[in-house]
């Protein structure tokens, strides 16, 4: 009995979370969308000290309920070289109405800095985030008609609106999943 009454609740539970349309984001297609960016560079100078910048390596980390951007920065200032790694939160939203899933990195600061006689020296900051523009942008699950017209015979048309009910966003190990339920409502014409 007890065996039945854990099937039960696990089927209600499966039944509970299933959607009429879902799109599965993985952390491995924006990855490869990232790295074909390819390098992310810049230069500048500030109190005397020219220095450039390089984005070695960046990559998104989806987990349970949020998103992270991760990038490793090296810096040449002459004499004065290292690497920095720096983390930053991932807005990721759905629009309805476009339907379309947005990534945006929020600030990534990159500290530029050199070390004289074992003192940081701050000498300016880079905000990564603005260098990864558009936004990441990826198209939603809702259906693209949003009437559809079928011949019930050879007189009559049936027009059946396609609307949206709900829709739900969950970042998830690994992936972004977007969901809709739908609903439809059929008229003679």
């Amino acid at each position: 009995m007890i065996n039945r009454t854990i099937v039960l609740i696990i089927m209600l539970f499966c039944a509970a979370q299933a959607a009429d349309v879902s799109v599965v984001i993985t952390e491995k297609t924006v990855n490869d969308f990232i790295a074909a960016v390819g390098p992310v560079s810049g230069k500048g100078s500030n109190k005397g000290v020219k220095y450039k910048w390089k984005v070695k390596k960046a990559s998104f980390d989806f987990e349970p309920g949020s998103a992270e951007f991760l990038a490793t920065v090296d810096l040449d200032a002459g004499i004065f070289k290292f690497s920095d790694k720096i983390k930053s939160k991932v807005n990721v939203t759905f629009d309805v109405e476009k339907n379309k899933i947005f990534m945006e990195v929020e600030k990534a600061i990159f500290k530029i800095y050199i070390k004289v006689l074992g003192k940081k020296i701050k000498v300016g900051q880079v905000d990564i985030a603005k260098y990864y523009k558009p936004k990441f942008e990826f198209n939603g699950p809702q259906p693209v008609q949003k009437i559809i017209e079928m011949e019930t015979s050879k007189s009559k048309t049936r027009s059946i609106a396609v609307t949206t009910i709900s829709q739900e966003l969950v970042l998830e190990k690994d992936q972004i999943r977007v969901s809709v339920d739908l609903s439809y409502v059929g008229t003679d014409k």
